[in-house]
Formats: C-alpha cells, sequence, structure tokens
C-alpha cells in the first residue's frame, strides 16, 4: 500500500499524474482505433488484400513468369503461319493467279465470253473442220449453200481481233495457272493467311512473343504489383503493425457489463432504484438509518442534467422512516434531505473493474460515497468515501470479523486533489487474489486479506454526518458515467 501512495505521490510531484480528460481523450482514441482495427480486419479491403497476399504466396505468379519465359515467337504456331503465306506468295502459279484475277484481262475475256462468240466460234470450227463437210466442200461452195456461209462466217470470226486476243489470253500460262487454282484449297488458305498475318491480332500475339517483357503484362503480374502497392499502403502497414501488438490487449482484457451516462432527461428505472435494496424490496419505500441526520427522499434530491446525474443533500425538514436496530422501522424528524441510487435490483457482479466519474462539493460535515455491498451489510466496499469531517477523500473496505461485532477495517486518505472544481474516475479492480483501488488509473491502496467474495450491486450515496454548516448547503455528488466491467477470462 505504501509503495502505491510513494507512486502516486511522485507522478502528482513530477507532473506525470493523468488529467481527467487527457485520460478520457486517450481512452476514447485507443478505443475508436480498436473499432477501426477490428471493421478493418473484417473489411472487403483487407480481404482483398489477404486473398493477393495468399496467390502470391502460393508461388503462382512465379510458375507463369517461368512459362511466359519459354513462350518465344520462333518456333510457334503465328510464326509457322506467317513462313507459310511467305511461301505460297513466292509460288509461280499462285503468283499468275493473283495476277489475273482482278486484271483488266480477266474481265475482257469475261465480256467476250458474254457475248457468244467463242462458242459460236467453236461450233463454227467444228463444223468447218468435220470430215463429212471437208468431202463436200466443193459442191458447197460452187452452190454457194448454208454450209458454205458458215464457212464464210467461221472465216470472219477467225480475223475477229477480240477473238485473237481472247484465244491467246486464255490459253496463256498466267490464265490457265488461274483456271486451275480457282476455288482451290490453296488460294483458300492463302487468303486465310494473309488476312491473318495482316490482322491487328497477329501483329499484337507477334509484338508479345518477342518481347522479353510478357510477365509485365500478365493479370498475374498486375496481382503482384497490386500487392506490393497494397502491403506498403499506410492503412496495411496501420493494422499489421498492431496485429502482433499488446496495444489493445487492456480493451480486451475487460468486457463491458454495466453502464450509464445518464444522457437522459430521467433516471433509467431498468438500472437505478432511488432507496436502499431492502427498503425497495420489504417496503417500496426510501428510509435511512436512526443514526442519520439526513433522509434520503426517494429521487426528490436527484437531478439530471446535460449527461451529469447529480445527487443533493440540503437543509430541508422532513419526516420519513427510520431504520433502528433495537426498534425496526420507526418515523423521524429529519433536518436534512439527501439522495441515493442503487443497482440492488438490477446489476449484480463478483469481481471485475467498477468505476465511475464523479465531482463532488468539499463541504464539512457531508459525505459523499460510491460504494459496494451484497445482500449483508458486510462485506462493505468504498470505492471511495468524502471524508465528513475534512478534505480527505479515502478508499476503504469493511469485512467481518470472526467472533467480534465490529468489522474489519482497511482505509487509507487520498489528498491532495480537488474534487470540487474536477472530475476524476475513481475506481476498483477487484478479483479472487486482490482488490486494488485507483484515481485515473493510478493505484493508491491494494490488498489481498479478507476479500469480499459475493455479488455485489452499486450504490451512490450523499448525506450529513455532522458538524454541518446550514448556509454551507447544498452540497452535490456528481456523477458523468459509471462502468463495470468484467474480465474476458473470468467466468464465474
Amino acid at each position: 500500500m505504501a509503495l502505491h501512495k510513494f507512486r502516486l505521490a511522485a507522478q502528482k510531484t513530477f507532473g506525470r499524474f493523468p488529467k481527467t480528460e487527457e485520460l478520457e481523450a486517450k481512452d476514447n482514441a485507443l478505443r475508436k482505433e480498436y473499432d477501426d482495427f477490428l471493421t478493418f480486419g473484417e473489411s472487403k479491403d483487407y480481404t482483398h488484400y489477404l486473398e493477393l497476399k495468399n496467390y502470391v504466396d502460393s508461388g503462382e505468379p512465379k510458375r507463369v513468369k517461368k512459362e511466359l519465359e519459354l513462350l518465344k515467337y520462333p518456333g510457334s504456331q503465328e510464326q509457322f503461319k506467317e513462313l507459310e503465306l511467305k511461301r505460297l506468295s513466292k509460288d509461280k502459279a499462285l503468283k499468275n493467279y493473283l495476277k489475273v484475277k482482278d486484271s483488266a484481262d480477266l474481265s475482257f475475256t469475261n465480256d467476250v465470253e458474254l457475248s457468244g462468240k467463242p462458242v459460236r466460234h467453236k461450233e463454227l470450227k467444228q463444223f468447218v473442220e468435220s470430215p463429212d463437210y471437208l468431202v463436200q466442200r466443193k459442191s458447197h461452195k460452187k452452190n454457194d449453200s448454208e454450209e458454205y456461209k458458215k464457212e464464210l462466217i467461221y472465216k470472219q470470226l477467225k480475223k475477229n481481233p477480240d477473238l485473237k486476243r481472247y484465244f491467246k489470253l486464255i490459253n496463256s500460262t498466267p490464265f490457265k495457272d488461274y483456271s486451275n487454282l480457282k476455288g482451290s484449297d490453296k488460294v483458300t488458305s492463302f487468303n486465310e493467311l494473309k488476312e491473318f498475318i495482316h490482322s491487328q491480332e497477329f501483329v499484337n500475339r507477334k509484338t508479345y512473343l518477342l518481347s522479353k517483357r510478357k510477365f509485365e503484362q500478365s493479370k498475374e503480374y498486375k496481382k503482384v504489383q497490386e500487392y506490393e502497392e497494397l502491403k506498403k499502403s499506410e492503412r496495411i502497414v496501420w493494422y499489421k503493425s498492431l496485429k502482433g501488438s499488446t496495444k489493445f490487449d487492456e480493451i480486451k482484457r475487460w468486457e463491458l457489463i454495466f453502464a450509464d451516462n445518464f444522457e437522459e432527461k430521467s433516471l433509467d428505472k431498468n438500472k437505478w432504484i432511488t432507496r436502499y435494496y431492502w427498503g425497495e424490496a420489504l417496503l417500496n419505500k426510501s428510509y435511512s438509518l436512526a443514526a442519520d441526520n439526513h433522509y434520503y427522499t426517494d429521487g426528490k434530491n436527484i437531478e439530471l442534467n446535460n449527461g451529469i446525474l447529480k445527487i443533493i443533500t440540503k437543509k430541508e425538514e422532513v419526516e420519513g422512516l427510520a431504520w433502528d436496530l433495537k426498534l425496526g422501522f420507526i418515523p423521524k424528524k429529519f433536518e436534512y434531505t439527501s439522495g441515493l441510487i442503487s443497482t440492488g435490483q438490477s446489476f449484480r457482479q463478483k469481481h471485475g473493474r467498477f468505476e465511475a466519474k464523479v465531482r463532488f462539493t468539499d463541504t464539512p460535515g457531508v459525505y459523499h460515497a460510491f460504494w459496494l455491498v451484497g445482500d449483508k451489510m458486510l462485506p462493505h466496499i468504498d470505492i471511495f468515501r468524502k471524508n465528513s469531517k475534512n478534505t480527505f477523500t479515502q478508499g476503504s473496505m469493511y469485512t467481518p470479523k470472526d467472533g467480534g461485532s465490529k468489522p474489519l477495517i482497511l482505509k487509507t486518505k487520498l489528498g491532495g486533489f480537488n474534487f470540487s472544481s474536477n472530475f476524476f474516475i475513481l475506481s476498483i479492480d477487484w478479483d479472487a487474489k486482490s482488490i486494488v483501488w485507483k484515481i485515473n488509473g493510478v493505484p493508491y491502496m491494494e490488498t489481498t486479506q479478507n476479500l469480499p467474495s459475493m455479488p455485489a450491486y452499486l450504490v451512490f450515496s450523499s448525506g450529513v454526518v455532522n458538524g454541518v454548516t446550514p448556509t454551507t448547503l447544498p452540497a452535490s455528488l456528481e456523477i458523468d458515467w459509471v462502468k463495470c466491467w468484467k474480465e474476458n477470462s473470468t467466468k464465474e
């Protein structure tokens, strides 16, 4: 305990004691970062990054790269087709075919054939050169017969310049090659190869096969590049730096079980009652103890405003119930009123972190407290108690003593803090081995002896003990928030 007090004093002396606002801001920032961390870990962006990482780590890009390095233009189907086109382009018969195919001579011969002269010439030639006509030619000539007239027509056709040119052309080697190749597989193959070799597809493919950077043109390379960029991105670097760190260990350690920020206009009756637990359970009425100078008014001395719950102690004469150990519940006149809130009917917990952010007026004769208790009066843990006689605040614990009526008491004073002007976070960490009292996260008392083992509920209360000057009232206890946590590893 002394060591905790020494460390606390040292932090205050050297200006290292955490300010409440800075402590909350740091905690909120850390929790936001943790939420961002969890959200990003489940995001599509991170899933995509992992997919790319797994792909790169699988070795598939390296396999594809080696495969593409073996891909060359020499020996490829594309080169074979290009060489085949070159071979066909040198074929003499095919050259003649191509020379004739779109020539004026071919157009001329087609026109002559359409005139019918070549057919007529052929028919007349066959007739004139036939044996029957030749035997009787003189007679046909002498008589100027119809048969002889055919010979005369034939002679005229032979002299026809178009027919002479026609027969010269069709009997030439180019025209013969044209006729032989027209409609052939060789021409079809040549045309298909020519169309392919001159296509953009072939040009692109040949360029690709001749390239020494084929892998850099692949979708696999794009994935690798995307992975490398993502790996260096601020978001991924941030996430990876935190993934194996201990930065969020304290957040992961605790699970929030109960909390109230008092943001509503009225008190949440599902969480809080405004009287002692037994007053609620047995009487459905509020009561105070016979020795008290104040009466707990069942919520009338409680205000909520701007997210702050305020318990107000004031000079006010009222009559109410008081509990007397000998007489039981009796009516009593009280000179003061105050308030109390409790989770006796809604929430109890054994072990964990119990904390509240509070501020209270430093009025002599008035106490303020945040305490834990079970169904019996003892054990009883004061997370904090503002002493009514002086400016000290204390943490304390009261436990039963075997064979004696007085309890075992553990307490320590916490001085040097201005609770009237500033909010502070007062808390305990309670487990099966110890209870540690803290202010703004800094321990100032610890015990491992006589530890309570019952689930306890929360109580906030204020009241008049003794020596109060009425003109110093009202006094108030302000609660910004209260939180109760359970260690995730604890299953009780």
